[in-house]
């Protein structure tokens, strides 16, 4: 069974549609749950989000204050640190960072079978049966760099992975900070894990950009598109938190389109 981990943004209504499409189109059975991740920053939202997920039987978790973890992230970043003086998140940023971490290291850890762990932004928009992608390796995920990095790095909109067959996975650091001196995005310190197992030859899924579709009717259009072995398997909404500040109404327009899209107009 494939065990699907995600954490919440600020948009309560996509967590309806993300499992829609799992249930849609996902070929294999499949437990999903969501970690909450408002209860510092967006406190007016957390139990809406809980009831969305407990109408959908979905288990949620709240993310939490780890001392040790926030100190180790701290460590590392050289830009601002995970919460304010007034226990807040520092900005999105810090917030996606940290919950990946925690999420990461606090529950998908302890796991022994399929997980995939995903933007909630990401939705299904085929017939696909995902564990099929772990059989040639254990790990399957979005590489990025950068130059003179020397090597690539994971980012967590969208990782298969087998647990009982990962290495070390309790090794894997999600923050993103300097690597090398070199800024990276979310992720960036799965670098040095990368590099520590070179005997690992993951599957890469390819992100395709769509900065500005002529097809849609909001501009500029900024949806991602996975593939896997050149099969699109998910589409990636993008930047649902709104942290580019695009208006209501882009918002509205850019929803319709997905659902039409996923074929998931109807409730």
């Amino acid at each position: 069974m494939l065990k699907f981990f995600a954490f919440t943004s600020n948009r309560v209504d996509l967590i309806e549609l993300q499992i829609r499409s799992f249930k849609k189109y996902l070929q294999e059975d499949f437990t999903f749950t969501i970690f909450n991740n408002s209860k510092f920053d967006r406190p007016q939202e957390h139990e809406g989000i809980e009831q969305m997920c407990r109408k959908w039987g979905i288990t949620t978790h709240d993310v939490e204050k780890d001392q040790e973890l926030i100190d180790r992230c701290n460590r590392i970043e050289t830009k601002c640190t995970v919460f304010n003086n007034q226990g807040s998140w520092s900005n999105n940023n810090c917030a996606g960072l940290y919950a990946c971490c925690y999420v990461w290291e606090k529950f998908i850890v302890k796991e022994t079978g399929p997980i995939c762990l995903l933007h909630p932004d990401v939705f299904l928009e085929r017939p696909v049966k995902l564990t099929d992608y772990l059989q040639d390796s254990p790990l399957c995920f979005i590489p990025q760099t950068r130059e003179n990095l020397g090597g690539n790095h994971m980012h967590d909109a969208l990782v298969l992975a087998d647990m009982s067959r990962l290495p070390d996975a309790k090794d894997i650091f999600w923050w993103g900070s300097l690597v090398n001196g070199i800024s990276t995005d979310i992720g960036g310190q799965t670098y040095f894990y990368l590099k520590a197992h070179p005997e690992l030859i993951p599957t890469y899924i390819q992100p395709h950009y769509y900065e500005d579709d002529p097809a849609v009717d909001f501009h500029p259009s900024e949806y991602e598109i996975f593939s896997i072995n050149d099969r699109p398997i998910a589409l990636h909404y993008l930047r649902a938190s709104n942290w580019n500040y695009r208006s209501a109404e882009y918002h509205q327009r850019k929803t319709a389109w997905l659902k039409q899209r996923l074929n998931l107009a109807a409730a």
